[in-house]
C-alpha cells in the first residue's frame, strides 16, 4: 500500500519521541480553575511601542502573584509582544505578550517547568467590550478541554500592569495564559510535529472528527491542517498516532469579536455562520463523535455560568447558538446535509 510522505517521516520522527517521567511534578498553574491576581511592572510604553517583526526585544519585568501561604512571590521575567493582527498598532492598543523567565528564575514558583507562556491580553484599553473578548476566547478553550485532552490549556488572569516609566500608571483587566505547545506534549505523552503538508489521510481519523465537529460547533473556520494555521499535531509516542487540535479562537462565531470576519473565499458573510470544513466522514463513523458532544452537552452550557463578570446577554446569545448546534447533532438528515454531504475531501 502507497504510504503518504508525511506518514514515512512521522514514522521516523517517532523515534525521536522524547520520554516523559512517570511521576510528573503537580501543575500548579493550569491545574486551578481560580483566576490568577497577578502584577506584572515593567516599562509598558516601551514594550507597547515595540511593533515591528525584525526588531522585537525582550523587555525586564517582575511578575508578583500571591501563594498558597499567603506569601507574595516575585518572579523575574522578560516579555515581549508576538501575535501579528492584534500585535498591530492600529488594531490594538495593548497587544498579546510572550512570558519567558531567565534561566533558574522560575523555579519554586507557580511557573516552574512551563517553559514561555503566551499571555492573551485585551487589545483596546479604553473599550470595555475587548476585556469581553478575553473572558469569551478563554471559555472556548475551557469547553475545548472538556471535550478532549488533544488541547492546549487556559488560565485566566487578573492582571495589574504597573508602569515603571515616567508615567508609573497602573492598568488592571482580564487575561489569560495559554499552555506551552511543547509543555502540552510532554502532558499528553507525544511529540509536537511541525510538519506543513498534511492530510486528512495522515491522522488520526477519531481525533481529527472531534477537532472538525468542534470547529463547527464554534464557528471556527480561521484554521488550515495542510497549512498547519492555527493547528497542533501531536504524535502519541506508543501509538504512533498523529492527533491534530486547533487553537486561536478570537475569530469564531462563539467568541464573535466586532472585528472578526470569514475569508472572502468561504461562501459565508458572518462568522456566526457555520461552514463545515472538516473531515469527510460516514454518519456512522460520526456516531462515536456525536454521543461524546451529547454526553458534554451539560458540561459545555455550564461553563458559561462559572464566571460572574461575563455579560449575561452574551451567555444567553451564546447558549442559543450552541443549541443550533446540538440540534444539528440530532437530526440525521440534517446533519447529512450540512457536515457530511457538504463535505470537500
Amino acid at each position: 500500500m502507497k504510504r503518504h510522505r508525511l506518514l514515512w517521516i512521522t514514522a521516523c520522527a517517532a523515534a525521536l519521541v522524547p520520554s516523559v517521567a512517570r511521576a510528573q511534578k503537580k501543575d500548579e498553574l493550569f491545574s486551578s480553575e481560580k483566576p490568577l491576581e497577578l502584577k506584572i511592572s515593567t516599562d509598558l510604553k516601551a514594550l507597547m511601542g515595540e511593533r515591528d517583526s525584525l526588531k522585537l526585544v525582550p523587555h525586564a519585568a517582575t511578575i508578583t502573584y500571591t501563594d498558597a501561604n499567603g506569601q507574595n512571590v516575585a518572579v523575574e521575567a522578560e516579555l515581549s509582544l508576538r501575535g501579528h493582527w492584534r500585535r498591530q498598532k492600529a488594531n490594538c492598543d495593548f497587544a498579546p505578550i510572550k512570558v519567558a523567565f531567565p534561566k533558574g528564575k522560575r523555579e519554586g514558583t507557580i511557573f516552574a517547568g512551563q517553559g514561555d507562556l503566551k499571555l492573551v491580553t485585551h487589545c483596546r484599553s479604553k473599550d470595555k467590550e475587548f476585556e469581553q473578548y478575553v473572558l469569551r476566547e478563554y471559555l472556548v478553550y475551557k469547553v475545548y478541554n472538556i471535550v478532549t485532552p488533544v488541547t492546549l490549556r487556559a488560565r485566566l488572569v487578573r492582571a495589574s500592569y504597573q508602569d515603571t516609566g515616567p508615567k508609573a500608571d497602573t492598568l488592571t483587566r482580564w487575561a489569560f495564559f495559554i499552555e506551552n505547545e511543547k509543555k502540552a506534549a510532554e502532558r499528553l505523552k507525544s511529540k509536537e510535529l511541525e510538519l506543513k503538508g498534511a492530510t486528512w489521510a495522515d491522522v488520526d481519523a477519531e481525533q481529527a472528527t472531534l477537532m472538525s465537529a468542534f470547529a463547527y460547533m464554534i464557528g471556527g473556520t480561521d484554521w488550515a491542517l495542510v497549512a498547519l494555521h492555527n493547528v497542533l499535531l501531536y504524535q502519541d509516542s506508543t501509538s504512533g498516532a498523529v492527533r491534530p487540535t486547533i487553537y486561536d479562537f478570537d475569530w469564531t462565531g462563539l467568541v464573535n469579536t466586532k472585528y472578526s470576519f470569514p475569508d472572502y473565499r468561504l461562501p459565508i458573510k458572518s462568522v456566526r455562520e457555520r461552514i463545515y470544513r472538516g473531515i469527510c466522514r460516514k454518519p456512522e463513523e460520526w456516531a462515536p463523535t456525536v454521543a461524546l458532544f451529547q454526553e458534554k452537552k451539560a458540561a459545555i452550557y455550564a461553563v458559561y455560568d462559572s464566571l460572574p463578570d461575563l455579560d449575561p446577554k452574551y451567555v444567553k446569545d451564546t447558549k442559543q447558538y450552541l443549541d443550533e448546534f446540538f440540534k444539528l447533532l440530532s437530526d440525521p438528515r440534517r446533519m447529512k446535509a450540512e457536515m457530511i454531504d457538504s463535505c470537500r475531501p
